[in-house]
């Protein structure tokens, strides 16, 4: 079954968050190329404010992961910034972190995750391989 046909069969709710999560990672992903993190952050909690009532934390993450690859170039921290903005709108808080690992050699990394109640959203199991650097929590 094509990509298309398995978005027809899906029911109105899921494709109305599948909508919200394309929009959102649009919007992070153009904003992180012209804007400072923490100003995209702020104006993205002052974006739209239409609720999605009755969106579970797996609804959020399902539409984010759906949607992550059909917007070109989208990275973990325009994903981690468009989940926190959907969860901000489901009525939960995320804390965005950022992390760098160190690679063999003298290769550095780095990537962002969001917490909810302590724990990653996203199942990362590389997580623990990262130290900490940054914790923005949702701005309000």
């Amino acid at each position: 079954m094509s990509t298309f046909d398995r978005y027809l069969r899906l029911p109105a709710r899921r494709k109305r968050l599948l909508h919200a999560a394309l929009a959102w990672l649009i919007l992070h992903r153009i904003g992180l190329a012209f804007l400072p993190l923490q100003t995209l952050q702020r104006l993205s909690s002052q974006g739209s404010r239409r609720p999605l009532a009755g969106a579970s934390l797996d609804d959020l993450r399902w539409a984010v992961l759906a949607a992550a690859p059909r917007v070109p170039g989208t990275r973990c921290l325009a994903r981690a910034l468009a989940l926190q903005a959907l969860m901000a709108r489901a009525g939960m808080t995320g804390q965005l972190c950022i992390g760098v690992a160190k690679e063999s050699g003298s290769t550095l990394e780095a990537h962002a995750w969001v917490l909810h109640e302590g724990a990653p959203v996203f199942d990362e199991p590389e997580l623990a391989r990262y130290s900490l650097l940054s914790v923005f929590p949702a701005e309000a």
